[in-house]
């Protein structure tokens, strides 16, 4: 066992800071360890569903005449009895009794599998997003330097007459609205920083490290394999073994009973009776209660199928999805270098006062519009194989 924890805490020595958060939420979160203690339940109601209920002790007078209410030498027939009942449930009910809280708390464990999924592509989409703030603040302070720097240009040439005062405004106006796209940044970052930390159940100091991903395998996928699927089919092998239960219900249950008689003036006397329960309301109490479990096992066959359809439709978009971006990066990246090299000719031209100042500043809108579009695009391209690797 110290070996084990050894291995664990040397390997997480090792791990970068997104496994560390990580670990550390499936250590710690509360709803984890509810869906631990409910495992632990199931274990205590499979053991305790195989017992006999307690048994009935009972007590009482017996043929007491209305003058002397008490066991009386007068009343031979008057006596004190003490005996017990004890019910006895057949093994048969007993046995399924124990299956269905196994497979009920398989059904908790599959719950639980999907619920850790979930957990971590929660925290590594909030952590990537946490991430790209920063890139986006960088791009952001880039923009507004050149901005400075087209202020100052244009001041300049103000003084010459070669810019308007309309066009020092729009620099102004431009200005402002980086600032506050700055704001919305950080803004962002707080936010997503206490998403990440109520996801964890913890504060920790965030260093910020680049995430190594691989593209999504949408070739290889198996949906049996998915938690979604897994979490029905549990919930599907519960109501089979509910509706084995059911089957049974009707069998009798047997109660044996003992009694011990004392009586004053004659020889004590002690009865022994059994007791079985009769099916007569079966057709009505027992068969429906059959027919109701199959329905629901019905209900829930469709439900698999339900799910697997909106499995296929979510992969099905994420495949599109990745596909469509990546196309979109790679022509973003490349009307950005396009705009890059207009912008150098533009410039050389302005310098010459071959070109207006207005042409200049919407073609780096445009291309600042493309550097933010391409940050958008592959923070999405990055968060689709975490999405796709929760789904299976």
């Amino acid at each position: 066992m110290f070996f084990v924890l050894f291995l664990c805490l040397l390997s997480l020595s090792w791990a970068g800071e997104l496994e560390k958060l990580i670990w550390y939420a499936l250590e710690n979160s509360p709803r984890i360890k509810q869906y631990e203690k409910l495992l632990q339940s199931f274990e205590y109601r499979e053991r305790y569903v195989k017992s006999l209920p307690n048994p009935s002790v009972f007590a009482g007078l017996s043929n007491l005449p209305v003058n002397r209410p008490y066991p009386n030498s007068k009343e031979p027939m008057s006596a004190f009895s003490i005996g017990f009942s004890q019910v006895y449930t057949l093994p048969v009910k007993r046995e399924l009794d124990a299956k269905v809280a196994r497979e009920q708390k398989l059904q908790t464990q599959a719950g639980m599998l999907l619920l850790q999924k979930e957990l971590i592509r929660d925290i590594k989409l909030r952590y990537l997003e946490w991430l790209y703030t920063f890139k986006k603040e960088s791009l952001l302070r880039a923009i507004k330097e050149s901005v400075d720097t087209l202020e100052s240009s244009a001041r300049e040439n103000y003084r010459y007459g070669r810019a308007t005062l309309s066009d020092l405004l729009s620099l102004k106006g431009e200005k402002i609205r980086v600032q506050k796209l700055l704001i919305e940044v950080k803004q962002d970052r707080e936010r997503l920083k206490n998403e990440i930390d109520a996801l964890v159940g913890a504060s920790f100091e965030l260093k910020g490290e680049e995430i190594n991903l691989q593209g999504p395998d949408f070739e290889s996928i198996d949906l049996q394999k998915s938690p979604y699927l897994r979490e029905k089919y549990a919930k599907l092998r519960e109501l089979e073994a509910q509706l084995e239960r059911k089957r049974v219900e009707h069998l009798p249950d047997i109660e044996l009973m003992v009694e011990y008689m004392a009586r004053p003036s004659m020889s004590d006397m002690f009865s022994v009776r059994i007791g079985f329960s009769l099916p007569v309301w079966k057709s009505r109490r027992e068969d429906l209660m059959v027919l109701e479990k199959r329905e629901e096992i019905q209900a829930s066959r469709e439900e698999i199928k339900n799910m697997e359809l909106e499995l296929r439709r979510a992969i099905s978009n994420l495949r599109v999805d990745y596909e469509s971006k990546r196309e979109l990066l790679k022509l973003t990246q490349e009307l950005i270098n396009q705009k890059k090299e207009e912008l150098k000719a533009l410039e050389l031209a302005y310098r010459y006062s071959r070109a207006d100042f207005r042409d200049l500043m919407s073609l780096y809108r445009e291309l600042w519009e493309l550097e933010l579009n391409r940050l958008d695009l592959e923070l999405r391209l990055k968060s689709i194989p975490i999405e796709l690797e929760a789904l299976l």
